[in-house]
C-alpha cells in the first residue's frame, strides 16, 4: 500500500510539490519515471486531502489514475505496488465524492477501484493486503447505495464481508473473534503494530463497517 504522509502539509507546500512533480512528466519515458510520479501524485493527493484541500486531492488522485490509462497490470510485485495505489486514488476519490453526497460519482469512482482490486487478486491470490482493501472498497460502494437501493448495498456489504473475514484457522497463533466471525493471527498483528501495516489492523475495521452498514439497513427497512 502507498506511503502514508507522516504530517500535514500547507496548500500552498502541496501546489509546489504539483509543480515540481508536473516537470517530471515531461520524461515519461525514463524507465520507472511513470510508476515513481503515480507514487507522487498520490502523495500530494494524499497530504491535500488531510488539509482538506479536496481540489488538489481531487487533481492529484485524477492525474496519478491518468498515468496508467490504457495499462493493465501484469504478474510482477512492481506492478501490484502500481496498481495499488491507482486503486486507492480510485477509492479515495470515491470517499470524497460521498462526503459530497455525490453518490453516482462516488459508485463509479468505488466501480473502478473494484475492478483493479479484483485483477490484482486475480493475478496474486495470496496477496491479503489486497483482498482486505478489496473488502473495504465493497463496502465503501454499500455506503454509496445504501440510500438509493438497499438491495445493492446488501449485496456489497455481504461481498465485503465474504472477503474480509476468514473463516478457516490461518496459523498456530491465530485466535477466533465471535463477534466478526473471523480468524486472527496474534503474531501478523503484532508485525503490523511493529512496522506500521495499515491494513492489518483495517481488516476488522471493514468488517465493523460492512455489519453496520447491515444493521442500519435493517433497522431503516422496520421502521418504514
Amino acid at each position: 500500500m502507498p506511503s502514508e504522509i507522516a504530517s500535514a502539509e500547507t496548500r500552498s507546500q502541496c501546489e509546489l510539490r504539483i509543480a515540481r512533480v508536473e516537470q517530471q512528466r515531461r520524461h515519461l519515458w525514463i524507465p520507472g519515471r511513470r510508476q515513481r510520479l503515480v507514487c507522487e501524485y498520490y502523495d500530494i493527493g494524499y497530504a491535500s486531502r488531510e488539509i482538506e484541500a479536496l481540489d488538489l486531492a481531487e487533481k492529484s488522485f485524477r492525474t496519478a489514475i491518468s498515468l496508467m490509462n490504457g495499462r493493465r497490470p501484469w504478474r510482477l510485485k512492481r506492478s501490484l505496488k502500481t496498481f495499488s495505489i491507482v486503486a486507492a486514488c480510485h477509492n479515495l476519490l470515491g470517499l470524497q465524492y460521498l462526503d459530497a453526497h455525490r453518490l453516482v460519482d462516488a459508485a463509479a469512482a468505488f466501480d473502478e477501484a473494484i475492478r483493479l482490486r479484483r485483477e490484482l487478486r486475480r493475478l496474486f491470490p495470496k496477496d491479503r493486503e489486497n483482498e482486505v482493501y478489496l473488502g473495504g472498497t465493497l463496502c465503501n460502494r454499500g455506503h454509496a447505495s445504501a440510500e438509493t437501493n438497499a438491495a445493492a448495498a446488501t449485496e456489497f456489504y455481504n461481498q465485503s464481508l465474504d472477503v474480509l473475514r476468514q473463516p478457516n484457522r490461518t496459523c498456530e497463533c491465530s485466535y477466533w473473534d465471535e463477534q466478526r466471525q473471523s480468524w486472527w493471527c496474534d503474531q501478523l498483528e503484532a508485525l503490523g503494530a511493529a512496522i506500521g501495516l495499515p491494513w492489518v489492523h483495517l481488516a476488522p475495521h471493514f468488517i465493523d463497517n460492512a455489519m453496520d452498514g447491515l444493521r442500519s439497513l435493517e433497522a431503516r427497512s422496520k421502521s418504514v
